[in-house]
Formats: structure tokens, C-alpha cells, sequence
């Protein structure tokens, strides 16, 4: 017996069915970024593959239909708004199996390197299927601002015992008060030791697979069930692997390791490999803040003591992993499997034993990291300066050990025994990372901040002239909200100031930010523009005056974005330019570019195109067959040559930078101006 329902919508009508296909598995949402996303689920039967979405939950007016006949869907959605909300639908050309609604959405990311608040929320060693992998979840969930999850991060173990298919199916996706976040919340994953005992089943010793085969023929189930992006399609540089990888939401860059690359054979290619694409990948990074998390950490006195001559992999880790990410001055390194949770003061430098630690050289900041204590962690926010690292182990989200050590010495605060179950959470903005233990409880029981002294500002010179008021405002990179201007000119302390030919002469600015105690100082000079004239010279006009920013005027009127020291007209009429606040205005030129055909003018020389980009034509008369060409930059420097060699010379510009240049021919006083765009 079929059951149908229907309901009419403004995208048309919809039917949900139950029939002999039904939906096992999903959706489930991968990889997303400013402009795309992956949908995945899983049918009982082969069928095609067809989502319907849009901003507007009832009226889902785009769709994307995969005919590919497949139990295992995964469709792609493109051409996304970034900063979005979505709703969608899920089924086949015959069924829908899920019904448009608020549980069924999805957000996309901002764009790459925007400064917005950003909430991310991680788990380590969660997959057991019981009652704290809900109370953790549920502790987050009731949260605050929860609903607004921006990165939920897998730390690895994700399921026990063995990372089997159908341990992944009960365990998570299946699993009464934790499943119902998988539809509207993406997550990202690194694999575990049990995730990989799938994965490369004959190496697995002492309960850990230490992987021997090369990297591209890891598969398994946990590779089957994820999706992540292995061409830098979310940010970061090209892993090819799904074994590890990178992304970027907003101003903060995410390195997914895989700590299980580590072969018992000890010849170390598989992490080597992995470092390679760590050091490409990092030596590219310009984000605000950098994480790395992977599952087996470099320090730990949990259910897993990192001194343990057994624990082969977190001693590599931590010897040839943590030197190369702190050389790049990571901020936060988190992990899982030691079923505890630890948090460190911010160090730099210890790849020994717990022993081996070293305050003296290795502690750079012995605080408890606490914001509203006064002992926030402050870095310069420089890469290539050693300020410290938090390191962070989070492998109780669903499991806990009985009576853990937990005295790890370079650790600040620690939670273990059989009630310690939590999650690890933070919240980024600009130049601030809060980061909190939250326990299934509900309580924080642990909070730390870092904050990034990385505020710069640049001011150009400034021109006026006339009568004229110029805004002064100062590009500010980096900091936080909470910045205080103070200006030389009369000791203003707005943002913007307003300057005339009066303030002729050198000024400075100093921004201090309050939430880091910085301060920086920045010299500017206003000068006094000279007058404006233009000059029509191979169909471009060009402005004859001493300033940083033009405008151009047809008829009197401002025209939009015409803001260079040269304009190609497109209509006849009177054209002039100005300092971009326009009371230093020129004398106006008629022009008709209608008129102006490319033809060999009375010097016997014509350029064109002009503008021009890879390819500049020089046509001349007879007689300057042979001569020499030289085209000089606008500073005057000599930037080519060469030789005449016919009536129509093509020249090629592809090796010059965008800009004004004049061409002279050896012999004659006129020279043309063209521009480069």
C-alpha cells in the first residue's frame, strides 16, 4: 500500500512517499563553503539523485538532478550566496523523502578572510552510543547560541569499536537525541585509531592499525561516509587526500591532521608526506587564527599517557608534527583519544617526554589564560614568532576513564574520572578566541582567551587644495572593536577627520586597541595639489595635476568609478577632472570619440588600442621603418625597446604591470601616451 502525501508549495507540488525506496541514511551536509555544499544520504534502492533548494522554505525554486542510479547519493550544490540560509529537500525524480523545513537547512560560509563572529564546536571519542554521547550533545544544544554553529569539528574514535559501516549507521546517524542535528549542521572530520580499524585491518597492532601501505590506498568505511575537500575548495592549499586536509571559515584557518598515517615499521613516509602539505599549506596562510586538530595528542596523562614507550604515535606527533606547526606559530592544537579533557597554559618548544619540560624556555605564559581575570594569552599575531601554543585534549565526549593521572605538567586544567564527559567550544572574532570546556552538565567548567596584538594602519598622503574639506580616514587592518583614535591635528579623536589646505605639512595618527593594550602609530603628510588640466592623447584623456585621487566629470556630472589619472571616454562631450572632492576642478575638453578612428597622425605615429592589454599595434609612415622604439614607465624608467620593423608593429605588453607609459621614437621630439590596463 502506497501512503502520499501532499501539499502544494509555491515551487509547484511536492510528494512525500513510502514505497519500496526509503531513506536509510542522511541527509547529511559536507564541505561547504561561501558558494557550495555536498548532500549526502543513502536509499534502500538504486535510484537518481535530486535535491530542491532556496532562501525561502516554502518556495524551494532550484533544483539539481543527478541520474546516476545509486544507493549512495552525494550531490553538490553550486553558485550559493555566501553568508546564506538555505532550505532543501531531498529525494528522486518519483519521491521526496524529506519534507522542506527549518530542520532541513543549511548556511553557507562567509567569505574567505571576512572578519565575523565564528562558533565552533568540537568532539572527540564521542561514537559509543550511549547515554553521555546525547548528554554531551544535549548540553551543547541547550547552550548559548547553539542554533548558530558555524564549524563542528570530529577529533576521531568518532565510532567504536571498529569504525564499521554499521557502526557509523547505530552509533550517529541512527542514534535517538543525537541524529537530528546531521541535517542542518556540517561537520568535519579526522579519523581515529577505531575508525581505522576498517580502514587497514592486518596492521593493526596492540588495538592501534599502524598503517603500512601508501597513503592513496587508504578506504574503509569512515572514508566511504565523508566528503571533505582535497582541492583546496574551502580554503588552504590541495591536500589530494581525503586523509587530511584544510579550510577556511571567515578569518580562521582549519588544518584536519591524521595522526594514523604513522607506520609500525617506523620509516615515517606517511607523516613525512603529511608535513610536506602542512608546510604548503601554512606557508600560504594569512588568516587571523590557525587550529590544527587531529585524534592522538603529542601530551596527555588521560586514559593514554603520552610518556608510554608504547604510544609510538602521539611520541611522533609530537616530535615531528608539533615542531613544524609551531614553527608557523599555531595557535590552538586540539585532539582526542585520551578519554579526559585537558587544556594547557601556552607553551612553545617541548618535544620530549613529560620530563623534558622546561618553564624556563618553554612556558610562555603560566597564567590560567582567564579574559575577566586579567590573564588573556597575548600573541603578536606574526607567524614566524614563537609566542606560544594552547594545547587542548577533548576524548570524553562519550568516553571517560575511571581514575586518569592527569598530571601532565605543562597542563592548566583537567577533568577526568566516570562523570567527565564534555565538549570543547570557542568563539572567534577579529583578534579575539575564547575557548571553553563545557561539561555534559551543562557547566563551564574551564575558559581561556587568546588575543592577536595584529592591528595595522596605513594612511596615504593626502592632497587638497582650494576651499576644499578632505576626509582623512586610515585603512585599518587586524584588532579588535574597541580601537581609540587620537589625531595630531588638534588632538581629535574621532575615526575620520576633516583637513584643508590650512594642514598643510606632517600629521600622525595613534590607534590603540583597549581589548590588547596595543598601540600604533602612523605618519602622514597633507600636501597641496597643483592645479588640473587635461590632455586628449590617443583616444584616452588624461589629468594633468599632483594627487592621489581623481574625478572625472561629462557635462559637469561625476561619473561613477572614473577615479584614475586617465579616462577613455565612450561619448562625445565636455569632459574634466578633479581631486576626487572635486573643488580643484579643470578646465573642460570637448571630445568625440566617434571621431577619433585610429589613423596615422600628422607626427607620422598612432597607438592602438588604447587602452591596451597584452598587445599594443604601432603604425607608422614609410620612413620610420627601421628606427628605434623605447617606451618609458610614468616615473621615467626605461621599461622597453626595440625596432620598427614594418608599417603595423604588434607589441607585446603581457610583461608590464598595469599603468601609464609614453612611447618615443628615436629622432622625434613628440612622445605618445598610452595606458596599460
Amino acid at each position: 500500500m502506497q501512503i502520499r502525501f501532499i501539499f502544494f508549495m509555491l515551487a509547484g507540488l511536492f510528494s512525500l512517499q513510502a514505497n519500496s525506496q526509503s531513506l536509510l541514511r542522511g541527509p547529511y551536509l559536507q564541505s561547504p563553503t561561501e558558494n557550495t555544499i555536498v548532500i549526502k544520504w543513502r536509499t534502500s534502492a538504486n535510484t537518481n539523485s535530486k535535491v530542491i533548494f532556496g532562501t525561502d522554505s516554502s518556495n524551494l525554486s532550484q533544483t539539481v538532478v543527478l541520474n546516476n542510479n545509486t544507493k549512495e547519493h552525494a550531490v553538490k550544490l553550486s553558485n550559493l550566496s555566501p553568508s546564506t540560509t538555505y532550505y532543501y529537500s531531498i529525494g528522486n525524480n518519483t519521491t521526496y523523502f524529506t519534507l522542506p523545513s527549518a530542520h532541513y537547512r543549511f548556511k553557507t560560509n562567509p567569505v574567505p578572510g571576512s572578519a565575523v563572529p565564528t562558533r565552533v564546536w568540537a568532539i572527540g571519542d564521542f561514537g559509543k552510543g550511549n547515554a553521555e554521547q546525547v548528554a554531551v550533545k544535549n548540553s551543547y544544544m541547550q547552550y548559548d547560541d547553539s542554533s548558530n554553529t558555524d564549524v563542528w569539528i570530529w577529533l576521531g574514535d568518532n565510532v567504536y569499536n571498529d569504525g564499521t559501516d554499521e557502526e557509523y549507521q547505530t552509533k550517529l546517524f541512527e542514534l535517538n537525541g543525537f541524529s537530528d542535528v546531521f541535517s542542518w549542521l556540517p561537520f568535519w572530520p579526522s579519523p581515529g585509531n577505531h575508525d581505522y580499524n576498517t580502514v587497514w585491518e592486518e596492521s593493526a597492532f596492540l588495538g592501534i592499525p599502524y598503517s603500512n601501505i601508501p597513503l592513496e590506498d587508504h578506504q574503509g568505511p569512515y572514508y566511504d561516509m565523508v566528503h571533505v575537500p582535497t582541492q583546496a575548495e574551502a580554503g588552504g592549499f590541495p591536500s589530494q587526500l581525503e586523509l587530511f586536509y584544510s579550510f577556511d571559515y571567515g578569518d580562521v584557518h582549519f588544518l584536519s591532521l591524521n595522526s594514523e598515517v604513522f607506520d609500525f615499521a617506523q620509516t615515517f613516509e606517511g607523516i613525512e608526506q603529511m608535513k610536506q602539505w602542512i608546510e604548503q599549506d601554512l606557508i600560504q596562510n594569512t588568516r587571523s587564527f590557525t587550529i590544527a586538530y587531529f585524534h592522538q595528542p603529542p601530551y596527555s596523562k588521560g586514559s593514554h599517557d603520552s610518556d608510554d614507550a608504547f604510544e609510538l604515535v602521539m611520541k611522533a606527533m609530537r616530535e615531528r608534527v608539533v615542531p613544524l606547526l609551531e614553527s608557523y606559530d599555531i595557535d590552538l592544537v586540539i585532539c582526542g583519544h585520551s578519554h579526559v579533557f585537558e587544556r594547557s597554559k601556552l607553551v612553545h618548544g617541548h618535544y620530549g617526554n613529560s620530563q623534558s619540560f622546561d618553564p624556563a624556555t618553554m612556558l610562555k605564559d603560566g597564567s590560567n589564560g582567564n579574559f575577566n581575570q586579567g590573564n588573556a594569552y597575548i600573541k603578536d599575531g606574526l607567524a614566524n614568532t614563537p609566542d606560544g601554543t594552547v594545547y587542548v585534549v577533548c576524548g570524553n565526549s562519550g568516553s571517560k576513564e575511571d581514575a586518569p593521572a592527569l598530571n601532565y605538567p605543562i597542563m592548566e586544567f583537567v577533568d577526568g574520572g566516570i562523570e567527565a564527559c564534555g565538549s570543547f567550544v570557542m568563539d572567534i572574532y577579529k583578534n579575539r578566541l575564547d575557548g571553553k570546556y563545557l561539561h555534559m552538565n551543562g557547566t563551564v567548567m574551564d575558559e581561556f582567551t587568546i588575543l592577536k596584538s595584529n592591528l595595522t594602519v596605513e594612511i596615504p598622503d593626502v592632497f587638497v587644495c582650494g576651499q576644499e574639506q578632505v576626509v582623512v580616514a586610515s585603512a585599518i587592518n587586524g584588532g579588535s572593536d574597541n580601537l581609540h583614535f587620537l589625531w595630531s591635528i588638534n588632538n581629535q579623536s574621532s575615526d575620520t577627520i576633516l583637513v584643508n589646505t590650512q594642514h598643510v605639512g606632517p600629521h600622525q595618527l595613534t590607534i590603540t586597541d583597549s581589548l590588547t593594550g596595543q598601540v600604533v602609530t602612523q605618519n602622514f603628510t597633507i600636501i597641496l595639489a597643483n592645479g588640473f588640466s587635461v590632455q586628449y592623447q590617443n583616444d584616452t584623456l588624461f589629468a594633468q595635476g599632483l594627487a592621489n585621487n581623481y574625478q572625472w566629470y561629462l557635462n559637469g556630472e561625476l561619473l561613477n568609478n572614473a577615479n584614475d589619472s586617465f579616462f577613455v571616454p565612450q561619448q562625445a562631450g565636455n569632459y574634466s577632472v578633479s581631486s576626487f572632492y572635486g573643488s580643484c576642478l579643470s578646465e573642460s575638453v570637448y571630445v568625440n570619440p566617434q571621431l577619433a578612428i585610429p589613423v596615422i597622425k600628422a607626427s607620422g605615429i598612432a597607438l592602438y588600442p588604447n587602452p591596451a592589454s597584452d598587445e599594443l599595434t604601432i603604425e607608422v609612415i614609410e620612413s620610420f621603418i627601421g628606427k628605434t622604439y623605447q617606451i618609458y614607465s610614468s616615473s621615467g624608467e626605461l621599461v622597453k625597446k626595440g625596432k620598427l620593423d614594418s608599417i603595423k608593429n604588434q607589441i607585446s605588453l603581457t610583461k608590464l604591470p598595469t599603468g601609464i607609459y609614453s612611447l618615443q621614437v628615436l629622432g622625434q621630439q613628440e612622445s605618445l601616451r598610452f595606458v596599460k590596463k
